[in-house]
């Protein structure tokens, strides 16, 4: 409860300061990454919630991860993000418990233009840690993300190489990808597939197939989707809710020196 007043708490504020010229950044994947930064100056806010049940036979035991994450435009090209992660288990008996699991950073670099190639790169790096772990409590996520349009349709795929920074770490490797289609600008709906490639000690790897649905509004956007295990290795299902709010707000503007020209204009008023 304490986190959904916080996140009521900035819808608020974003329409305190009436937000009218908001940049587009709708998130159409609530589990791919997209060829997507925010531009420089700017800053957003995303909330995530993700529900997860292992045993679809046991719906008492699930757990539900919590993310929030502040993004930062250094240049158009290159989003610099910070995230803060609690996680909630629950199981049958009094034992539900709240812990909090660390923090992220995450480097996002998109290499060219939107059709500059014949698909749209992006590199992404993230170094995650949790204090509380004692062994491989640091972890380093490396994704190369492809992205083609064609007209109102969308593809993307993500590789992923996961590697556990420690001298027993292990290095997995996965994929996620999706599939898009623009009803109306303001909302997309598609699908996504992901899974494991392969991980150490793993005999068959975690596959999930599941739609997602997204929504952008005048002064925030949400994004929908539940993946479900397509085979015994996977969880029965997972559910995810992004709501990403952007704030406009050029903060290299606080450190631009004003200009002859607009010095010269205020002497003349």
């Amino acid at each position: 409860m304490k986190k959904l007043g916080v996140l009521t708490s900035i819808i608020l504020i974003a329409f305190a300061l009436n937000i009218k010229n908001a940049f587009a950044h709708l998130r159409s994947y609530a589990f791919t990454e997209e060829y997507k930064t925010i531009p420089q100056g700017n800053f957003e806010f995303e909330d995530w919630t993700t529900f997860t049940s292992p045993d679809g036979s046991k719906p008492a035991d699930n757990s539900f991860d919590y993310q929030g994450e502040l993004e930062y435009g250094v240049t158009d090209r290159l989003t610099l993000a910070h995230y803060e992660r609690w996680r909630t288990e629950n199981v049958e008996g009094p034992d539900d418990a709240t812990t909090y699991k660390g923090f992220k950073f995450e480097t996002k670099y998109r290499i060219g233009e939107k059709g500059q190639y014949w698909v749209d790169p992006l590199i992404y790096i993230e170094w995650s840690t949790d204090p509380r772990e004692h062994e491989h409590h640091n972890a380093i996520e490396s994704k190369l993300i492809l992205s083609k349009d064609i007209n109102k349709f969308n593809v993307v795929y993500n590789q992923i190489m996961e590697n556990e920074l420690a001298r027993d770490g292990r290095t997995t490797h996965e994929f996620s990808s999706g599939a898009n289609y623009e009803i109306v600008p303001s909302l997309h709906a598609g699908v996504e597939f992901t899974g494991e490639l392969w991980a150490p000690g793993s005999h068959q790897n975690e596959l999930y197939l599941g739609p997602t649905l997204a929504w952008e509004g005048k002064y925030f956007w949400v994004v929908a989707g539940a993946l479900f295990g397509v085979n015994h290795a996977a969880d029965d299902h997972q559910v995810r809710l992004i709501v990403g709010i952007p704030f406009p707000f050029d903060a290299t503007s606080m450190f631009r020196k004003p200009s002859t020209v607009n010095m010269s204009k205020a002497a003349a008023s």
